[in-house]
């Protein structure tokens, strides 16, 4: 019944149900409810229409599916404001809308792999998936990089703890920005397909016994004040072209 401009505030709980999100209709805790996970949402959050959605300090989590679905072919954008993404059992997010003004962006929000075989996300989308502030946590010890086959995604100022990967046309970015997979012993960034703009400013690659970053051929991979840790014996490995300072 929530019309566009309103927002639900949502009283401690846990809500197992699958949601279809509405246009300009936000979802949102109390203050005093934000931080420590009073309101949970178990199930999937599906966006297909155009506009914005606003979600902010509740904890999203999966319920033998994702906890978000963008999918479809509308501008459809999606916001996470000290969210905790809590990825037990499936892979946390779906992001599938062919268009390029799609977004989905993460602010200051917590994530989690609570068991092997999952990732944080898979995108397939034209649009943008960015990470500003978030920290992602691997409980489950996860070695499946979250993918990116299409658009950009990037991190900012934020620090992970799975592996990530991009194919066909996908780039991935990062800037002052950490990604540490040694506990698991995998390569931090894996490129392939044809993507040329993957760039990484300031940042930190840790693989443990694998190498740190593997550039597929056709790809382009920039590394510019950047420090890489690893205990194979090439760091960087691929037929691919490394840009360097």
């Amino acid at each position: 019944a929530a019309s566009s401009g309103q927002t639900i505030f949502i009283r401690p709980g846990t809500y197992t149900e699958n949601l279809t999100l509405k246009a300009g209709v936000n979802l949102a805790t109390y203050n005093c409810d934000a931080l420590n996970g009073n309101v949970t949402i178990s199930g999937t959050c599906t966006f297909t229409t155009a506009g914005t959605v606003d979600i902010s300090g509740i904890r999203l989590q999966t319920n033998s599916a994702n906890l978000l679905a963008v999918t479809g072919s509308a501008a459809s954008i999606v916001n996470l404001k000290g969210c905790y993404l809590n990825a037990t059992n499936n892979t946390g997010i779906s992001f599938t809308t062919s268009n390029a003004a799609g977004a989905i962006t993460l602010y200051e929000c917590e994530l989690d792999l609570g068991t092997t075989g999952i990732a944080y996300w898979s995108s397939s989308s034209a649009g943008t998936l960015i990470c500003f502030n978030c920290i992602g946590t691997n409980t489950g010890a996860s070695s499946t990089a979250s993918s990116n086959s299409a658009g950009i995604c990037t991190l900012f100022n934020s620090n992970m703890s799975s592996p990530f990967s991009t194919s066909s046309t996908g780039n991935f970015n990062s800037t002052n920005s950490s990604i540490s997979s040694e506990a698991q012993n995998a390569t931090c960034v894996t490129t392939a397909g044809t993507g040329a703009a993957n760039n990484h400013i300031n940042g930190y690659f840790a693989s443990g016994s694998a190498s740190a970053i593997s550039i597929g051929a056709g790809t382009t991979l920039g590394l510019y004040d950047s420090s890489v840790s690893s205990q194979n014996t090439n760091a960087v490995t691929g037929a691919g072209t490394l840009l360097y300072q």
